[in-house]
């Protein structure tokens, strides 16, 4: 049994005390727990906010080229279709940087030519030819996957752009997957065999001499020192840089033709789909129009 002192009224007291707490929580608590779940919201985006900041310098970097790249080709194509190329092609070269970055290779942000595409810079030069097979396949298997979201939306919304967009995407990644070159298919081959240069040599004469572009002869003449390098004969330390495993030659083969086969068909339903739908795009980088 408690015992007060008179001098202490404890219980005439304690009814206003409790009574101004309880008025208080009341007047808190949906406040209080509006505040406990916004935080944890927040606890959990920042899961996604994170990786998305780390790209931020990157794409501050590359936005003056990547703006004036659309301004170009919007004047051409139109500013729908300009801004959706543009960033494919950052998706691409976003392949790139992950897979240099998992290596712990040093690179530049993306820059970006109009009508010559876009490219990242290596400051750390890649250790062995497996390395540079791996970051030289990145951008093309990110790059596909960002045209196949492309085609796959326009499918859905019944969007032509959409769907033209993923078929120059896949065009796009198709024939950077050419062997040869400073094109990413180059890079990839020398974990194969530097033989499948040749065909892929004769492959790009083929579309310099059907389809006259300036850029693809200045990739044939950009292409001849390698060519000739890959051929002559090796130092020790040279041979070294391209011994690759049985079972990465066979990882990157699978990975390689896989995505040329996978490529080359998506590109040709997507066509046929624009085709159905009466759509004949001005914007199909796979159809020159010069014959």
């Amino acid at each position: 049994m408690p015992i007060y002192s008179e001098s202490t009224p404890v219980e005439a007291r304690a009814p206003a005390a409790q009574t101004s707490w309880s008025r208080l929580k009341k007047a808190l608590g949906p406040i209080a727990v509006v505040g406990v779940m916004i935080a944890k919201f927040f606890a959990k985006l920042k899961f996604f906010i994170l990786p998305l900041l780390k790209f931020l310098p990157i794409l501050l970097k590359s936005g003056g080229t990547m703006i004036f790249s659309i301004w170009i080709y919007a004047i051409v194509f139109g500013w729908q279709f300009a801004v959706g190329f543009v960033l494919l092609m950052f998706v691409h070269e976003c392949g790139h940087l992950l897979v240099a970055k998992k290596f712990g290779l040093k690179v530049s942000a993306p820059v970006f030519i109009p009508f010559m595409g876009a490219f990242i810079l290596l400051k750390d030069a890649p250790r062995n030819a497996w390395m540079e097979a791996c970051v030289g396949i990145g951008g093309p298997m990110l790059g596909s996957f960002g045209a196949l979201v492309c085609h796959s939306f326009g499918e859905m919304l019944d969007i032509p752009t959409l769907i033209a967009l993923g078929s120059s995407g896949y065009f796009l990644n198709l024939f950077n997957l050419t062997p040869v070159g400073f094109l990413d298919g180059g890079r990839i081959v020398t974990a194969l065999s530097r033989w499948l240069w040749l065909p892929g040599f004769a492959l790009l004469l083929w579309f310099g001499w059907m389809y006259p572009n300036l850029v693809v002869w200045l990739i044939v003449i950009l292409s001849l020192p390698r060519v000739y390098s890959l051929f002559r004969k090796r130092t020790e330390e040279e041979q070294r840089y391209f011994e690759v495993t049985r079972s990465q030659r066979w990882t990157m083969s699978i990975l390689y033709f896989g995505l040329i086969a996978i490529l080359a068909l998506a590109m040709q339903i997507a066509h046929n789909e624009l085709a159905d739908r009466g759509f004949v795009p001005h914007t199909r980088t796979h159809q020159p129009a010069v014959q």
